[in-house]
């Protein structure tokens, strides 16, 4: 599913609720419907959304109730920047929500002081995946307005300036460049003929890029 889509679905705080809930553990609709005090039936269309979403799946269990259950570990990223907008989702598969039954209290407890070691490690190993991505965004930024700086000294005018700022991120074709920037193929061709005269770019294989 498109980001934009993923974004606009996760804007709705019941569903956001849900999907909080299902972090924890499976739950049944009625499950849902009660502990976030919404009508059934609005419950049930947030799920089926979800659902569609690929975000949760629905299992039956040993009673032929279905439950619902978080599908994947999805990561959505919005980056905003004053040179880029950027929305990216990973996503990162993971085995089937197990059924709802019942163990006894000794099997839940085994082993568990050791699994909550190993997942504050990882808690903190990605922390500092974290901290380092941030300090690799923020030298993307730095280094995108020292670009843009340069991009204005050399470009004639707006035109130029935005086919660079498309060229910085790797060569394009006139059709892409057209489609990226909303100007007709005709209207860009010369610019970009002026552009390769002045080396600002070079076209090679009927694709532009920096010169």
């Amino acid at each position: 599913m498109e980001s934009a889509q993923l974004l606009d679905i996760l804007g709705n705080e019941n569903r956001r609720k849900i999907l909080h809930l299902l972090a924890s553990r499976p739950c049944y609709m009625s499950e849902i419907a009660e502990r976030l005090d919404v009508g059934a039936k609005a419950i049930l269309g947030h799920l089926l959304l979800l659902e569609q979403a690929g975000l949760i799946e629905a299992n039956v269990d040993d009673q032929r109730r279905k439950y619902f259950h978080i599908t994947d570990n999805l990561r959505l990223e919005v980056f905003v920047s004053p040179y880029s907008f950027e929305v990216e989702t990973t996503t990162i598969s993971v085995t089937t929500g197990a059924p709802l039954h019942h163990v006894k209290a000794h099997q839940a407890i085994t082993g568990l002081k050791a699994l909550y070691g190993e997942i504050q490690g990882m808690l903190e190993h990605r922390q500092r995946i974290l901290l380092e991505y941030q300090d690799i965004q923020a030298g993307i930024t730095e280094a995108m307005g020292e670009s843009m700086d340069a991009i204005e000294d050399a470009a004639q005018d707006g035109v130029e300036a935005e086919i660079l700022y498309a060229l910085l991120k790797g060569p394009l074709g006139k059709r892409a460049l057209s489609m990226q920037l909303g100007l007709p193929e005709y209207v860009l061709e010369e610019y970009l003929e002026r552009m390769v005269k002045k080396e600002l770019i070079k076209e090679v294989s009927n694709n532009y890029s920096i010169g």
